[in-house]
């Protein structure tokens, strides 16, 4: 595979500045990550201060991997996390059917390499990790793909069942309906030698699971089972145990949280740039699962409510829920990264865009719970370029550096010079001819009554209308002509920035696990994408 790296603009002038110039955002954050130092310096915080019982810890996750089938090199990884000096490199996302758009393969892949290279620049145990967002109860978010389909046409799938109310994902169960996104996939996409075979798998494991999370979570596993990936699932009863205390201190600390959280907004505001979360001054910060919905948790004066139901709870009886049914208890995003500290021993997030703009605001808040911010480490960026679209972009002088509008500009100048007819100028020509012969001529009959001048125009209108009519039909007569080209154009929107966004935001790996096999994850993973924060180009079959 050939590497192109070419720079990267996000719309977020924070991201922006974490990417390439970090010394203006650097006090946003507690560590350097292009620093080494920043690794030592987070590991000698984890030695004085992480708490949770890691023999507990690696049993659960022990008994969830397994039940996810994991591989030889996980369990070793699991084994390794007993040990005091072991750290954990982690990212985490939302649990998207088929494992969601292209950068959740992404992000792992930056925690794999990640882990790897400090382990061998340190010489200890560092583990990749991936944090199920199952709790997430935002369905819309994750129950679909999209995909390129065998006539280069963008498609989107979605599971054609919904939940009732805010479930979590990890709560909702697999249903037929999985078995038939996974099979308009498959008829969406061309045959392949690869292709039967990671189907039947992805129906395998559908049937294995108890739910959309652990779905994902098995998937996941698979494709990377070689690198030792431990997967973590919070709605698993035992890691809720292990945040009891954590969720008390929360409820605790809600009027602190929110200050400190405006305190972090003010400090992105003098940088001239708008925070990326709002939030309101009763918000808890933590959901509360009520009748299997996972609704936000509010409070007012002494007392705590919940969004649309007429219902009310004091300090106690919540208190009393995080000591014994922690598992009715979720944190949102503020919360969510420092209970992740607190559960693992974590030296680096890996994060995307948003979660960069995210922890920006959150600097402060981890001292309220005795935590400090991990290195925040930024996932690598990529987009894939099949041999194909490679051949077309030189065909027709496309760069990816173009973007979207540019791809769109380079047809019309393609159109224009197939046209040997001169639509437009034939078009335009003859519509100022028509204007001025039809002025001469009104100017003649209204000496006969000047009202025949308005119905003149109304004629002209008219006229006019069907002549830009057929200068249209005779554009898409040319269109047509070029039919090829202009069908090339569109799969190189439709692969290079489908939906007019990055297509890593956009498309799913399995289109192209069918077509270059279930090993292009492995593939990818050996491939030198961290250390540069600039796009990588990957050519797949070069």
């Amino acid at each position: 595979m050939k590497i192109v790296t070419v720079p990267v603009e996000y719309q977020s002038p924070l991201v922006n500045k974490y990417l390439a110039d970090f010394a203006e955002v650097g006090h946003l954050y507690e560590h350097n990550p292009y620093e080494f130092n920043s690794f030592q310096d987070r590991y000698e915080v984890i030695r004085r201060d992480y708490r949770t019982d890691r023999n507990e810890l690696v049993r659960i996750l022990t008994e969830y991997n397994e039940k996810l089938h994991c591989g030889t090199a996980t369990r070793d990884n699991l084994g390794k996390l007993e040990d005091p000096s072991t750290t954990v490199v982690i990212t985490g996302q939302q649990a998207g059917v088929c494992t969601g758009p292209l950068y959740t393969i992404y992000k792992t892949i930056t925690v794999i390499q990640l882990a790897g290279e400090i382990a061998r620049s340190t010489g200890r145990n560092v583990i990749p990790m991936f944090w199920v967002a199952s709790e997430d109860h935002d369905f819309a978010e994750i129950d679909h793909l999209w995909f390129v389909n065998h006539r280069q046409e963008l498609v989107r799938t979605s599971l054609d069942e919904k939940p009732v109310g805010k479930q979590s994902v990890g709560h909702i169960p697999v249903t037929d309906a999985v078995v038939r996104l996974i099979e308009q996939l498959e008829a969406e996409t061309s045959p392949s030698e690869w292709k039967e075979g990671i189907v039947n798998k992805l129906k395998e494991l559908a049937a294995e699971s108890d739910n959309l999370a652990d779905w994902f979570a098995a998937v996941m596993c698979w494709l990377f089972q070689k690198h030792g990936l431990v997967m973590v699932n919070p709605l698993v009863k035992g890691l809720r145990r292990l945040l009891s205390g954590t969720f008390e201190d929360f409820l605790k600390s809600t009027d602190l949280v929110n200050e400190r959280l405006q305190s972090g907004m003010a400090k992105v505001r003098t940088l001239g740039i708008e925070p990326q979360v709002e939030t309101f001054e009763n918000h808890v910060h933590l959901f509360l699962y009520v009748d299997g919905e996972r609704l936000p948790l509010l409070k007012s004066g002494d007392v705590y409510t919940v969004r649309g139901r007429e219902l009310v709870w004091s300090i106690g009886d919540l208190t009393d829920l995080a000591r014994n049914r922690p598992e009715l208890l979720s944190p949102n995003v503020v919360l969510r990264p420092v209970a992740q500290d607190v559960l693992l021993p974590i030296t680096a997030y890996v994060a995307g865009p948003g979660e960069i703009s995210y922890y920006a605001l959150y600097r402060e808040i981890y001292p309220i719970f005795n935590q400090r911010m991990p290195v925040i480490y930024p996932r690598v960026n990529t987009t894939l370029i099949e041999r194909s679209i490679a051949k077309h972009m030189d065909k027709y002088g496309v760069k990816f550096s173009d973007g979207y509008a540019g791809i769109k500009r380079k047809l019309d100048d393609y159109l224009e010079t197939q046209d040997g007819l001169g639509i437009d100028r034939l078009f335009g020509g003859y519509a100022d001819e028509l204007k001025k012969s039809f002025g001469e001529l009104m100017g003649k009959v209204a000496v006969i009554d000047p009202e025949l001048t308005k119905h003149g125009y109304e004629s002209l209108n008219r006229i006019l209308h069907q002549v830009d009519y057929l200068e249209k039909k005779a554009h898409q007569c040319h269109r047509k002509s070029c039919d090829v080209a202009v069908k090339r154009f569109h799969a190189l929107e439709n692969q290079l920035f489908p939906r007019n966004n990055w297509q890593e935001r956009v498309l799913n790996i399995f289109p192209y696990l069918f077509k270059y096999g279930y090993g292009l994850t492995d593939q990818l993973v050996k491939l030198p994408l961290t250390g540069d924060n600039r796009h990588r180009l990957i050519y797949l079959g070069d």
